[in-house]
């Protein structure tokens, strides 16, 4: 598979890139990769799937109410290989812990990478998600 284009979203340490079509035309299957680099890490985990339409994550993070909530909110990937927790704070913030784990075991072992972000719960985080949004929907054609 070849990459697409050069798109990317970052989010502080976290950066999604490098998005492929599946071979067949008919999978609907978009895949990326989901990076956190920090200084001292480097955790890549490529070939995160999604559909096509890329709604999951975007949706997710979309409703995420600006005037709060209690406890936390849940989303993982269909493979659940990436996974976000989401908070919200009374400084009308959203704490976003990403979780990166690899669903692809192997001989070598297996790991997990966290990053939390922070985003101002209103016109910020409507711009990841209009972000996330333009990158995880492909257009099918």
């Amino acid at each position: 598979m070849r990459c697409m284009d050069d798109a990317e979203v970052r989010v502080g340490p976290l950066r999604f890139a490098e998005r492929h079509l599946a071979e067949d035309a008919n999978d609907g299957r978009l895949f990326f990769l989901v990076e956190i680099v920090a200084p001292g890490l480097v955790a890549r985990l490529e070939g995160v799937t999604n559909l096509a339409d890329g709604m999951g994550l975007p949706c997710f993070l979309g409703g995420l109410d600006f005037r709060g909530w209690e406890g936390e909110k849940h989303w993982h990937s269909a493979d659940r290989d990436v996974s976000v927790v989401a908070r919200w704070n009374s400084r009308g913030h959203v704490e976003l812990k990403w979780t990166l784990r690899p669903w692809r075991h192997s001989v070598t072992g297996e790991w997990s990478a966290s990053a939390v972000t922070e985003l101002e719960a209103g016109a910020e985080k409507d711009t990841l998600v209009a972000a996330l949004h333009n990158f995880l929907a492909v257009e099918m054609g």
